[in-house]
């Protein structure tokens, strides 16, 4: 029988909305107190407690959303934004009873405006429905992470995500040009649509990288791309990672941007292959192709076979619709008795070798093996897999998140950022004073300041 704080909170609820999108069902519950970070990536001396939303309510509209943000401050239960329920930090984890907004209902494109190079949308909206409906109108989506068939607008704009098509289209939040937003006290926050303005501070910045604790995102303008006459991948085998490395400065030092570029050194894997995408206007594309193929034979690269790089294109969501079908198998840890997790750091390029040098002395002395090496869009960000096997290794889990903290510790004194692309959530929150200085604390006056009764998702971020 349910508890009846929780009947009363559900009873109450039904009468700001449709009494139909108020969830009580233990299933759904329990389904959306989980994201995406799995229980054996977290430090085990770390962990927070998980619980279950008092309810899941499905807003329609932003006056929704207001009027439930409202009702939460009265009865000071806290609030969990949820989108996709693909992010990898546990930014969307219940840590404390709450009613858990599922944003996915408001999902409408409201304006494409092709002048302008823009659309407006909810912020519940899946990437990859919402690049379908730009197509139709001879447009795309710039952001094309590997989550596209489960992401949300607003999901990736709270964690500024980075793309395979970061190159030339940015991130996420360097897509943005207007949001609205329900702020934790009840008012809603709209930013002007527009590229550039000096008239004050770009509040668009309060929920770019925000993960839900200063607002919910409830629409969005952002740009928006034509579809490109021409699209050419390709792929060249460097024998390990140095002179992959050192052809990629060198595109960079050419100002030679592809829209993809991934790169690594498995360690399964013979060489450490480079795959790159350029598309655009024909000629453009062309030239910059044939450069950035040039400079990547020259220091020692060989191309690969085209339907390599094709099936490396076509498959780059396949991880994704893999959680769609079984979302519950990411709670869980691997059952081959081996503890996996990475980091997503950003380094000045200058810093990048010697920083793998010492990461390959971290972990060899701490007996947790590094499995790839690789970068993402551009020389500065960086990426580690790393693993700790049962039965190699004692407490293999606490050695690899003990290894993770030693490295991200590192990047931060050598003047680099701990992450670059998921966000901080729980799992990073206790770095975040390193990470940030006086910094935290300014955010966390802000936070103060909109969320006096610290109702918008507590518990992330270390605010």
């Amino acid at each position: 029988m349910s508890d009846p704080t929780e009947a009363e909170l559900q009873k109450k609820l039904s009468a700001i909305i449709a009494p139909q999108r108020v969830r009580a069902e233990l299933s759904r519950r329990d389904e959306l107190s989980w994201d995406a970070l799995s229980q054996g990536r977290l430090h085990p001396r770390k962990i927070l407690d998980r619980t279950l939303p008092f309810c899941v309510v499905e807003p329609a509209s932003t006056f929704e959303v207001q009027q439930i943000v409202r009702f939460a401050n009265v009865e000071k239960v806290p609030i969990v934004p949820y989108g996709g329920g693909s992010g990898l930090m546990g930014g969307a984890l219940s840590t404390r009873p709450n009613i858990l907004l599922d944003l996915r209902g408001m999902n409408r494109v409201l304006e494409i405006d092709s002048e302008a190079l823009s659309a407006r949308m909810q912020a519940g909206i899946v990437l990859e429905n919402l690049d379908k409906k730009l197509n139709e109108v001879g447009f795309i989506l710039g952001h094309d992470p590997w989550t596209v068939p489960v992401a949300t607008v607003g999901g990736a704009i709270s964690t500024n995500s980075v793309g395979y098509r970061a190159g030339i289209y940015g991130s996420m939040g360097a897509q943005v040009l207007g949001l609205e937003a329900v702020l934790p006290n009840g008012e809603i926050l709209r930013t002007r649509g527009i590229s550039k303005s000096s008239a004050g501070l770009n509040l668009n910045g309060l929920l770019i990288g925000g993960e839900g604790c200063f607002g919910v995102i409830t629409e969005a303008t952002i740009r928006i791309f034509p579809q490109p006459e021409n699209r050419l991948l390709y792929g060249i085998r460097f024998v390990s990672f140095e002179p992959g490395f050192k052809a990629v400065e060198k595109l960079f030092q050419r100002r030679i941007r592809p829209a993809l570029l991934d790169f690594g050194d498995e360690e399964d894997h013979n060489g450490a292959p480079l795959y790159l995408g350029f598309e655009g206007t024909r000629e453009i594309v062309e030239a910059e192709a044939k450069l950035a193929v040039a400079i990547c034979t020259q220091e020692g690269g060989e191309l690969l076979p085209a339907r390599e790089v094709e099936n490396f294109w076509r498959n780059r969501h396949v991880i994704a619709r893999r959680f769609m079908n079984n979302r519950w198998q990411r709670r869980e840890r691997g059952r081959d008795g081996i503890f996996r997790d990475w980091i997503h750091v950003a380094l000045p390029a200058s810093k990048v070798l010697g920083f793998r040098t010492a990461a390959r002395d971290i972990t060899e002395k701490r007996g947790v093996e590094l499995q790839e090496s690789g970068l993402w869009v551009q020389p500065e960000l960086f990426s580690m897999r790393l693993a700790a096997k049962e039965g190699q290794i004692a407490n293999p889990q606490l050695a690899l998140e003990e290894t993770i903290e030693e490295l991200l510790r590192l990047v931060q004194q050598l003047g680099g950022s701990m992450e670059y692309t998921h966000g901080v959530g729980v799992k990073l929150a206790p770095l975040m004073a390193a990470e940030h200085g006086y910094g935290l604390e300014v955010m966390r006056q802000i936070k103060k300041t909109l969320d006096p009764n610290d109702i918008m998702n507590p518990g992330k971020m270390g605010l």
